[in-house]
């Protein structure tokens, strides 16, 4: 069985591209590409990877096809498209015959209106997807999960992952419960997926212990059970805080010693069949 990282991004950085990179990140304030990532899945027995749209644009998205039409161990896309714009089903015809395009993400995480994800118009979007076969990667804030609650009420045959746990105050150690209660929410829908990946940097990136993960990690287990859960590295942004095999090495020691049956599943098996790869 493949071993795959659901999650990682490349770039050729440019500050007007990449102005969401802080000046306190200058580790990731350079270029990120295929051959800096290959001996990486090597060294870590991952025998490929599903790169995630890091600008919003088609530029974006079409660039990140053409990376993984040339390179093998890329083997899926989630691009960006205007999911509110009113030629979205005539876009996404242009992409059909682009197999490694598997779905699509919108930065809601950026978005100061956090009702903007159930807008009409936007939710109609997402049905769209859904009736096209892709995927969908829901990036949010632990503050926007009422409002992520509320959409995947309206989108029921979309497959959606979470991205990042969505992304709790690790740090901070706030709002625990309030996070905990809504992912057990979430991962009541069956077509509700989670990545764990993007942990280390929603704890002290410099200062963390693979124990700050655990109470997390029990929650997303218990929302999604192994069926549903998919490792992802958030490389290069976990370089902020750690190599890529101590970002794995979280989630593989986790694994190993609460659910060992499911390792195959969690590092490959539900990546695959989510994304259809």
């Amino acid at each position: 069985m493949l071993k795959i990282d659901s999650h990682q991004h490349f770039w050729h950085f440019t500050e007007k591209d990449y102005g969401w990179i802080g000046d306190d990140e200058k580790a990731i304030k350079q270029d990120f590409l295929p051959n800096h990532l290959s001996s990486l899945l090597a060294e870590n027995n991952i025998d490929g990877c599903v790169a995630v749209q890091a600008r919003q644009s088609l530029e974006e998205t079409n660039w990140l096809i053409e990376l993984a039409e040339s390179h093998n161990f890329i083997k899926g896309v989630v691009g960006w498209i205007d999911l509110k714009s009113a030629d979205l089903a005539q876009q996404l015809d242009g992409y059909r015959l682009k197999k490694c395009l598997k779905g699509f993400r919108h930065v809601l995480q950026g978005e100061p209106d956090p009702n903007f994800m159930l807008d009409p118009t936007f939710v109609r979007g997402l049905n769209t997807l859904a009736g096209l076969g892709y995927r969908y990667d829901l990036l949010i804030f632990s503050h926007q999960l009422p409002q992520a609650l509320e959409l995947v009420k309206q989108v029921p045959t979309l497959q959606i992952v979470v991205d990042h746990i969505a992304k709790p105050k690790i740090k901070e150690g706030l709002e625990f419960n309030q996070w905990k209660d809504l992912m057990l929410a979430l991962g009541k829908y069956q077509n509700i997926s989670c990545k764990v990946s993007g942990m280390v940097t929603e704890a002290d990136p410099n200062d963390w212990n693979k124990r700050d993960f655990i109470p997390y990690l029990d929650t997303v287990f218990q929302a999604f059970g192994e069926d549903r859960i998919m490792f992802g590295s958030d490389w290069p942004v976990c370089l902020l805080g750690g190599t890529y095999s101590d970002i794995k090495q979280i989630v593989a020691e986790y694994v190993e010693s609460t659910c060992p049956q499911a390792f195959d599943k969690i590092f490959g098996m539900n990546a695959i069949k989510f994304y259809q790869l």
